[in-house]
């Protein structure tokens, strides 16, 4: 069952990585923690936000708009 995104989980805590610089900030965080990450556009605040999840997971759940890979 995917998590679907909800009000509650909302976007408390995230960091949004704006609507331009995304795939930037993207790949700094993937060259600081050694780690691929994904951009998603939530569909609450309908920022940008970052997922370590593979992006398979994420189907049905948000767009997924960058991913960069290790």
């Amino acid at each position: 069952m995917t998590r679907q995104p909800s009000l509650e989980r909302g976007c408390q805590g995230k960091a949004n990585l704006g609507n331009k610089n995304y795939k930037k900030s993207a790949e700094k965080f993937s060259w600081k923690h050694g780690k691929a990450f994904s951009v998603y556009r939530c569909p609450y605040c309908w920022g940008t936000h970052l997922t370590t999840k593979p992006v398979s997971d994420l189907d049905g759940y948000a767009t997924v708009l960058y991913t960069v890979t290790k």
